[in-house]
């Protein structure tokens, strides 16, 4: 059976279309619609997920895990009762608790999903989340953008009807703001843009940091370092905020909260108002204007062309939002759908599209590339003798080009008997390098020798209806070619560079690797910054165990840096 799952920062929820094409929303064990995305180490290893998890939190903080979301994309490491996890590890333990629900409500067996994901996330989060489904015994047949499937749960009962939407998804850690156009059935995206770092969990931190504050005015005490009393205000501050959503005032009141100077008890009680609550994160609501201007002029319409606009996630429970909305954009919020389950609703729908549960005449999507993907090439500066070449990033495609893409160009060689090209990988919208996030990189080897500019190159990207990047690369003259798929939890920036010796290549570059260290340690200029930069790169190379050749490359960069660096010194 296919499931639809809405995997969030801080609550998760599954549904399906049963046989009769009715859409089903599943109960946890709990008889829960909406289970808390966090997960309990008991001390048998087993995990425990959901509300039960969240309650045993407030007791044992250093064998839970919340907001794990956030974490994907980047190799960080949780523990739990001496054992390390990673965070695909964790949200696939959600994944299966989720699906096992599903089984027992249906009695069948579930073996493949759609997932949601924010329509901003990465390619290494969006494949963070494949993998976490694929370890929760799951076949990820597609992964879907939030606002699109809640834009799915509207479509479904309006096929017919014809407007432009604004979907606003502000949910416990992430914001969407995407353009869609309905027509006929068909729910064709034209924009998207977001901010991975803006949810309802950074509105807690900022009830969180007014209350951390005011202890440490009164009474000379630092709790953040307190584990268990900064879970008890974590807990405390999203009540705060779910309160005050729909009433005016909230008795913030934590009694034997953490010890005073001379060992005695201490707690703490505040009454917080709606007002006091939106003047500290009216900065951060009224921030995401941009993100909607954005959205709108990448779809070449205005405000004023709206037919409709959605709130999608729970943090659009706060007034503050759609008075923002209104205020500034003139655009007015419709209760078109539930903003607690209209994404998993829309999963579902999706599922039961391509399980054909929901017929012949079932919606149709269409879906964007939220980030641009490039090549890195060399391009000709200045002219004359004055002439030089500097890398820059060639756009392949474009953000928001409609899903399924692809794209190729055909490059030169550079330079004289050039026998071989390093192939890359970015994402981002710089022309620069190293504004961008890369993504991969690879060696194309066996190019006949000839002048330059006089053998070309075809590289090609192919985008699917995952966002997943597959890259290839062919020798016009030759034939030869070489692909990858962009490497899954191990790329971009967010790496741990330490982890470069676990590496089974590293034995070749620690002599070097460690000769740059020991440089930079000793000198403070711009080229042992380079030396610096140019280490790094190679470590980065190591433990995403790149091409052999590859390494060699930057093992040749590395060994410059310091030969300038040698030079500088002995002046």
């Amino acid at each position: 059976m296919k499931v639809g799952i809405d995997f969030g920062t801080s609550t998760s929820e599954i549904a399906y279309v049963d046989d009769a094409g009715k859409l089903v929303i599943v109960p946890n064990h709990l008889g829960e619609l909406i289970t808390p995305s966090v997960v309990y180490i008991a001390e048998d290893g087993a995990p425990i997920v959901g509300r039960e998890a969240k309650e045993k939190a407030l007791v044992e903080p250093e064998n839970s895990f919340l907001e794990v979301k956030r974490l994907l994309g980047q190799n960080a490491e949780l523990a739990a009762r001496d054992k390390v996890y990673s965070p695909v590890d964790v949200a696939a333990m959600i994944i299966r608790y989720l699906a096992d629900c599903a089984q027992k409500h249906s009695g069948q067996t579930v073996d493949s999903a759609v997932i949601t994901v924010p329509a901003y996330f990465t390619d290494p989060q969006r494949k963070d989340v494949m993998a976490a489904g694929r370890a929760a015994g799951l076949e990820v047949e597609r992964i879907i953008n939030e606002p699109t499937a809640a834009s799915l749960d509207y479509g479904i009962d309006h096929m017919r009807d014809c407007k432009y939407m604004l979907v606003y998804d502000l949910g416990g850690g992430t914001l969407d703001v995407t353009v869609l156009e309905l027509f006929e059935g068909v729910v064709d995206v034209k924009s998207s843009c977001g901010n991975n770092a803006l949810g309802g969990k950074d509105f807690d931190q900022a009830i969180m940091d007014r209350v951390i504050g005011a202890i440490k005015r009164r009474d000379k005490v630092d709790v953040s370092a307190d584990a268990r009393a900064m879970m008890r205000i974590k807990i405390a501050a999203e009540q705060c905020k779910i309160a005050l959503s729909d009433g005016d005032e909230f008795l913030f009141e934590l009694p034997f909260l953490y010890s005073g100077k001379n060992g005695d008890p201490l707690g703490y009680s505040e009454k917080i108002t709606r007002a006091d609550f939106e003047s500290l994160i009216r900065e951060k609501i009224y921030s995401t204007e941009q993100q909607i201007k954005t959205a709108l002029f990448d779809a070449n319409l205005s405000a004023g062309d709206i037919d409709l606009t959605l709130l999608v996630g729970g943090s659009t429970r706060i007034p503050l939002v759609s008075e923002f909305l209104e205020e500034t954009l003139s655009l007015i919020p419709e209760s078109a759908v539930d903003p607690d389950l209209a994404v998993v609703r829309g999963a579902a729908i999706q599922s039961g599209v391509l399980s054909g549960a929901l017929g012949e005449n079932a919606i149709v999507l269409t879906d964007i590339c939220p980030y641009s993907l490039s090549t890195e090439t060399l391009m000709n500066v200045g002219y004359g003798p004055f002439a030089t070449k500097d890398l820059f990033c060639d756009i392949l495609i474009k953000r928001n080009t409609t899903l399924p893409a692809s794209a190729s160009k055909v490059y030169m060689t550079a330079s004289d008997n050039q026998t071989h090209v390093y192939v890359t990988a970015y994402q981002g919208e710089s022309d620069d390098p190293d504004e961008n996030y890369l993504l991969n990189c690879f060696e194309l080897g066996g190019i006949p020798k000839a002048r330059a500019n006089k053998e070309k190159i075809n590289i090609r990207f192919e985008y699917d209806l995952n966002g997943i990047l597959t890259v290839s690369a062919e020798i016009v003259s030759t034939g030869k070619s070489a692909t990858v798929t962009v490497d899954t939890a191990r790329m971009g920036r967010n790496l741990d560079l330490s982890k470069w010796k676990d590496s089974p290549k590293a034995r070749k570059y620690r002599q070097i690797i460690s000769r740059a260290d020991r440089l930079v340690a000793v000198h403070g200029n711009e080229v042992a910054d380079m030396v610096e930069s140019a280490a790094d790169e190679l470590k980065k190379a190591l433990v995403m165990d790149w091409d052999q050749a590859v390494l060699e490359k930057m093992k040749d960069d590395l060994d410059a840096a310091i030969e300038d660096l040698d030079e500088e010194g002995g002046k």
